[in-house]
């Protein structure tokens, strides 16, 4: 019985340790492309492939602190730009600098820019191409940014490494566990 106990007490030690380990990993930096154009005469929008631009454009999802390349590539017959905003407007607040070309000189027919930012703050943003009412023709998408994870703190790791080897060494019989004893 008490081997049980001690093997199931390693088992979990060694779970919460993999997976404390698997969340303070640093993430690498996120690629994202976007084909921006014209869907018809009167619907313009974003996509992640020249024939799938929508409106609005596919939801980017970043977390806070992430390091972000978004390359622009311009599929449609006039000049786009991409920027992330704080409202669905053209003239909204540009956030971290996340900005390729602007409203009066964006990326050429054929051509496409990148831009590499680090992501602020969690919540709910947009992206939008700023040239002159292209947004009220579907040149939108949605930013969703959560909060970063916290790194684990290393305190942590080394108890449940301890724990982990102190059980093991238990049901090895290197080292005997009694319970206190009370001497009266």
């Amino acid at each position: 019985m008490k081997k049980s106990i001690l093997v199931l007490v390693f088992l979990v030690s060694i779970g919460l340790l993999c997976v404390t380990l698997g969340t303070s990993q640093v993430q690498a930096a996120t690629q994202v492309t976007l084909y921006a154009g014209e869907k018809t005469t009167s619907t313009y929008g974003f996509g992640d492939s020249a024939s799938s631009i929508n409106s609005p454009g596919p939801t980017l999802t970043f977390t806070s602190g992430e390091v972000v390349t978004v390359t622009l590539v311009n599929a449609g017959t006039m000049v786009h730009n991409f920027a992330i905003v704080d409202t669905k407007s053209s003239t909204g607040t540009v956030l971290w600098n996340a900005q390729i070309g602007s409203s009066s000189n964006g990326v050429n027919v054929g051509s496409n820019e990148s831009v590499t930012f680090t992501v602020g703050n969690a919540g709910n943003y947009y992206y939008v191409c700023q040239t002159d009412g292209h947004v009220a023709l579907g040149m939108w998408g949605n930013v969703k940014v959560n909060g970063a994870v916290p790194e684990f703190p290393s305190t942590l790791v080394i108890v449940f490494f301890a724990v982990a080897a102190t059980t093991l060494a238990a049901y090895l019989g290197k080292t005997k566990i009694r319970p206190k004893t009370n001497p009266l």
